[in-house]
């Protein structure tokens, strides 16, 4: 954690200088130290500036923060990624070089895009209805019966590379809410304020865990390492009052913007969990 301090400090200049690699570059011998596949939580997506604008890459996502420590990384994290997205992304990394037996560490941070989390949310929320929320819920628990043997391709797929000897840390998903008393507002819906109340909040974050179990035996099973990040955001949660590290509803639910992503402080914090994790 130390290490991670110590990289945050450098500031906007050092960052941009272990800003992801282009795909236009020629990997080093045997890949890059550092290769992170994911979703838009690994991307840093609605933190600007950004770096890469097809994935809504920022120079603040948590992998970034990480990378002086392996001396840059190989992002292919993407917003919007599902778990089949992140296999292609392992997949592609291997094909092109990046990821091979140099590599140290590899972090996956993925599976919530398979379940429709924000979809959930909303329905579960004051702009949804009682049977709505039921409905959307129980979807959302069904499909992510699959996310064990999702992520466990992945961290499987990353192990059978040749030569890789590093670590594979993935991680899980902090909860929305800390315990809430009275209803909480998170933002706003196509311009309709949001509520969330002590119930649907704490379906919410049921919900997450669940959905943390299912990638931790995924990645247990495999022989990855889980990170469980639940500790690191504890008492940070929208409506916390020592402050989120999350963002809430922000003009809609558009993948561009932050609507429910991390922030900059829930980026570090991230980045904390992952090295204190290993």
């Amino acid at each position: 954690m130390l290490a991670v301090a110590a990289a945050v400090a450098l500031g906007a200049t050092a960052l941009l200088g272990a800003a992801p690699a282009s795909a236009a570059e020629p990997p080093p011998p045997g890949g890059y130290a550092y290769v992170a596949l994911g979703d838009s939580e690994a991307a840093g997506t609605g933190l600007l500036p950004a770096v890469q604008m097809d994935c809504l890459r920022s120079i603040k996502a948590y992998p970034i923060v990480l990378a002086p420590t392996y001396g840059g990384v190989a992002s292919h994290a993407c917003a919007g990624a599902t778990s089949a997205d992140a296999l292609t992304q392992a997949r592609t990394a291997i094909a092109a070089g990046r990821l091979g037996a140099a590599t140290e560490l590899v972090t996956i941070t993925v599976g919530m895009n398979d379940v429709g989390w924000q979809s959930v949310l909303l329905a579960c929320s004051s702009s949804g209805t009682v049977p709505a929320c039921q409905t959307a819920f129980d979807r959302a628990m069904l499909l992510g019966q699959s996310l064990p043997t999702s992520i466990g391709t992945i961290v499987a797929t990353v192990r059978a590379v040749p030569g890789f000897d590093g670590r594979i840390a993935v991680g899980g998903y902090p909860l929305l809410f800390g315990d809430l008393a009275t209803p909480c507002s998170i933002g706003s819906f196509q311009g309709t304020p949001i509520d969330v109340s002590p119930a649907q909040a704490a379906l919410a974050n049921l919900g997450v865990e669940q959905i943390n179990l299912a990638i931790r035996a995924g990645a247990m099973a495999a022989g990855g390492t889980y990170v469980d990040i639940g500790a690191a955001f504890d008492g940070h949660g929208l409506c916390d009052t020592s402050g989120p590290w999350v963002s809430g509803l922000v003009n809609g639910q558009r993948t561009s913007d932050r609507s429910l992503h991390l922030n900059w402080p829930g980026q570090r914090a991230y980045a904390a969990a992952i090295v204190a994790g290993l």
